[in-house]
């Protein structure tokens, strides 16, 4: 319900008083107050309740509310001109904040489909709620992270094996081993004696005093330096730090040294969160900046890893920074070539629609264009602007799609009424190469641009596919070439990557049946979600599909991500590049037991939908 007319003037005058929307023309400022509803809510009344999905931004006229997390912690206090409610509209996830009113409070409301229609008519405002969403959270978690300091042990902070170099090597050898592996400390080996030489002894010792840099390493290194257990937490390496005024403390498990943990070290802890990462981002002007900002990515993971982060959120993590490259590079493009002539989406497919993104995955994209398209007035722009987010991308670590899924091929930039009828062609005739684009194009989310226009088609899909029988079967008939890697006898079935090695590709044949389950399960229902997690959560709740098998498959795939993880993480820490090809030499019984369970329940879980469909009369 729209604002009545004699309030209009009241709103109009606080629309232009409260930021982002006191920088909007007067027209723009005139529709916000006509579209904004007006609710009142006496002291105490719960507004938003926690995982509810907000219909609505919220803006304080006037009052204040208290905003509680799951554990019912207060986050923030807020009162006139503040909002809340957004951070769950921009990530159209369920709101992780209840918010409380704490006084008699009236509240202006702008409906999410019209604040979708704000960020997508103006740029400022996007950035508005994607900074203050930025913000806000860094405050929320700065805590968590300190807290977090106090009890993360010390072995959880080192990154490398320790750089070390023999007490009889020159000062210069020394000099040239720091640069080299581009550390500012040495462990220094002296027989069974122990030293430290760090960058600040060359200065002080060397430089200063005007020592040769021939004199061995032994004449300027300290000599027995204070220690930390790898047991420790990083707290008392924080104390060690400051009682002794170094800021290097080699790490011990037992007699060994292990490694080398800094004031850097510590700091990190809070500098490589996904959300500082973002804010980040917003900071860059330039494509080399922000390829800067995505080298950070495999410090994240590993640091989310080693913080016993669930695959699910270390996946959604480094996808929010993939969401936000793009977004600013669309930015960057708007300086060089201008602002779109119509309006469009920028949409992501496969894994980063999914927030399953890993560091080294590939880009999938598309433009979904406004009906008012003319290509030979709007295809040069749309071009050139895909060419500069796609190479921008691509130079941020999310290579080129080898299959040219991309919004810098022609056929994937094109009007809605065109992406329509491909939606409609693929589903109506269900050839291979249709199959292989629904794998795609039906994980779908736009990140970017006038959001409305790729929801619409994903609402149009959500309505037609649970009609498509021969449609499903055709596309369950192709999810069963990816089979769970279990033999005869519960047998892992390995093959060969890397020369003679035999291994499991944990994602084509452990991961991939999985999404390919929760894809077809949810199409087949008209469900929404995109992510695989929440599709087999819906499934759960869904009267046609058992709790159970939804529970079992969640545990599968959470499982199988976690042993992937935990394989690209050792690689990361070896100085390799992460891969899926896991072999079974490196687990342990315990993960070998319950691969081998997980195998079972999607093999039993594929079974189960090709009777659904009855796929062998297609194959």
């Amino acid at each position: 319900m729209s604002t009545p007319p004699v309030e209009v003037t009241e709103v109009l005058r606080f629309v232009r008083e409260t930021p982002p929307f006191g920088a909007l023309p007067d027209d723009a400022q005139r529709r916000i107050a006509q579209h904004i509803e007006i609710s009142y809510a006496p002291g105490g009344t719960v507004v938003l309740p926690l995982q509810a999905e907000p219909e609505a931004l919220f803006l304080i006229r006037s009052g204040a509310v208290e905003l509680h997390d799951d554990t019912d912690r207060l986050v923030a206090r807020l009162g006139a001109h503040d909002f809340f409610g957004y951070p769950a509209l921009l990530t159209d996830a369920p709101a992780q904040r209840r918010c409380t009113t704490i006084e008699d409070t009236l509240l202006y409301q702008i409906p999410a489909a019209y604040f979708d229609r704000l960020r997508s008519d103006y740029p400022a405002v996007d950035r508005f709620f994607n900074r203050a969403y930025a913000e806000r959270l860094r405050d929320a978690i700065r805590e968590q992270q300190t807290q977090r300091a106090f009890t993360t042990p010390v072995r959880h902070l080192l990154s490398r094996e320790p750089v070390t170099i023999a007490a009889d090597a020159s000062i210069r050898d020394a000099a040239r081993r720091m640069s080299e592996a581009r550390v500012s400390s040495l462990i220094v080996t002296d027989g069974d004696a122990l030293g430290i030489l760090t960058d600040r002894d060359l200065r002080t010792r060397v430089v200063a005093k005007g020592r040769s840099c021939d004199a061995p390493c032994r004449t300027i290194m300290t000599r027995e330096p204070t220690t930390i257990s790898a047991d420790a937490y990083a707290f008392e390496a924080l104390l060690a730090m400051s009682r002794h005024n170094v800021h290097h403390l080699p790490v011990r498990d037992g007699e060994q040294v292990i490694g080398m943990v800094t004031t850097t070290d510590l700091m990190r802890m809070e500098a490589d969160h996904p959300v500082y990462l973002v804010g980040d981002v917003w900071k860059q002007t330039s494509v080399e900046g922000l390829a800067r900002v995505s080298d950070r990515l495999p410090q994240l993971m590993q640091h989310l890893a080693e913080a016993s982060a669930h695959p699910a959120d270390v996946s959604r993590a480094i996808t929010t920074v993939a969401d936000a490259l793009t977004q600013r590079l669309i930015e960057l493009a708007y300086t060089e070539i201008g602002p779109p002539p119509i309006p469009f989406a920028w949409v992501a497919l496969g894994s980063q629609a999914r927030h399953e993104m890993s560091i080294h995955s590939d880009q999938d994209n598309a433009l979904v264009l406004s009906d008012d398209y003319d290509p030979l007035q709007h295809g040069p722009y749309f071009d050139q602007l895909a060419t500069f987010v796609c190479s921008g991308l691509d130079a941020c670590g999310f290579v080129y799609c080898p299959g040219d899924v991309m919004a810098t091929t022609d056929r994937w930039r094109k009007p809605v009424a065109t992406w329509r009828r491909y939606f409609r062609d693929w589903m109506d005739e269900p050839h291979p190469q249709s199959l292989m684009h629904a794998s795609i194009f039906f994980d779908w989310r736009p990140v970017a641009g006038a959001l409305q226009l790729a929801h619409t088609l994903h609402d149009f899909v959500r309505q037609r596919t649970p009609n498509q029988s021969i449609f499903l079967a055709s596309l369950t008939a192709n999810a069963l070439d990816h089979t769970p890697p279990l033999g005869f006898f519960r047998q892992f079935v390995l093959e060969r990557h890397g020369g003679e090695t035999k291994t499991l590709d944990l994602k084509l044949n452990g991961l991939v049946p999985i999404v390919d389950l929760a894809r077809i399960h949810t199409l087949d229902r008209g469900l929404a979600p995109v992510n695989t997690l929440e599709r087999l959560e819906a499934l759960s709740q869904s009267d046609s599909f058992a709790a159970s098998d939804a529970n079992d498959l969640h545990d599968a795939f959470s499982f199988i991500a976690t042993v992937r993880m935990r394989h690209q993480v050792y690689e990361l820490r070896r100085g390799e590049t992460p891969d899926n090809y896991v072999p079974p030499s490196a687990l342990s019984d315990f993960e070998q037991r319950h691969l081998k369970d997980a195998f079972k329940i999607v093999r039993r879980m594929q079974s189960a939908l090709e009777q659904r469909f009855q796929t062998h009369f297609i194959r």
